[in-house]
């Protein structure tokens, strides 16, 4: 694997846990599974019109809207593309096993503490191949009233999990606070190291609130850690884009 590649174990820990269940079905593919899949599209449609109705409730950013804004395709040096809600779905177990630290297990699996309406999920890979580094961002909406918590509840979660936590059977430590870019009505920056057996991750994490949007970024740069951040011009790219 190629150093850029090398993606954080958020990224890979859904994508290994799905890889896993699919060893274990048939090879036989029929009628059953047409049905299945039917039914999964049933359920699929049926879950984002609940969440679209919430949405208009609270004042969010419904499912259809947040898609169209989350950044698709190539801008400022980096290809956005779509991720399967299957490979990240395993984030949302990321249970820290220390409470003041949970905000900060739950954007290591790529989703707030506090659930969201709608969440819109995207890899982000350099498109010159001499820049290292790789990661990835996602949109969630929340009404205007949480996205404010999740961004208080984050601040609190760097002063008092320094140290870092474990979760899924995972382990980050040396958390530290990072400039943020001014941009949205608030910003957050934090760098944090997973521990994948003999090999330290850097990763640094960017995450603005914009009204009740929540728009993460984290970012793997294995020859410069320092230099991991998804670039600034990126993260504003995005928020133009949210309007």
């Amino acid at each position: 694997m190629k150093l850029r590649r090398a993606l954080p174990i958020a990224t890979l820990l859904p994508l290994l846990l799905t890889l896993s269940a699919c060893g274990g079905e048939s090879k036989n593919s029929g009628e059953g599974d047409q049905k299945t899949r039917a039914s999964t599209q049933s359920t699929a449609a049926g879950a984002e019109g609940k969440a679209e109705a919430e949405a208009k409730r609270i004042g969010a950013v419904g499912p259809k809207a947040l898609e169209k804004a989350a950044l698709t395709g190539q801008r400022n040096g980096f290809m956005a593309k779509k991720v399967a809600k299957a490979q990240v779905e395993a984030g949302r177990d990321m249970k820290a096993d220390k409470a003041e630290c949970q905000p900060l297990a739950s954007l290591a699996g790529g989703y707030t503490h506090l659930p969201a309406v709608s969440v819109e999920h995207r890899s982000l890979d350099a498109v010159d191949a001499k820049n290292a580094t790789v990661g990835s961002m996602w949109l969630a909406s929340h009404s205007e009233k949480d996205a404010r918590r999740v961004m208080a509840d984050l601040r609190n979660s760097l002063k008092e999990c320094p140290k870092g936590f474990k979760t899924l059977g995972l382990t980050y430590t040396d958390i530290q606070s990072v400039a943020a870019p001014k941009l949205g009505e608030e910003a957050v920056g934090y760098r944090i190291t997973s521990v994948v057996g003999d090999q330290k991750v850097p990763m640094t994490y960017t995450v603005v609130r914009d009204g009740g949007v929540i728009a993460a970024f984290y970012g793997v740069n294995m020859l410069t850690p320092k230099n991991s951040a998804i670039p600034e011009a990126v993260v504003k790219a995005q928020l133009d884009q949210l309007g």
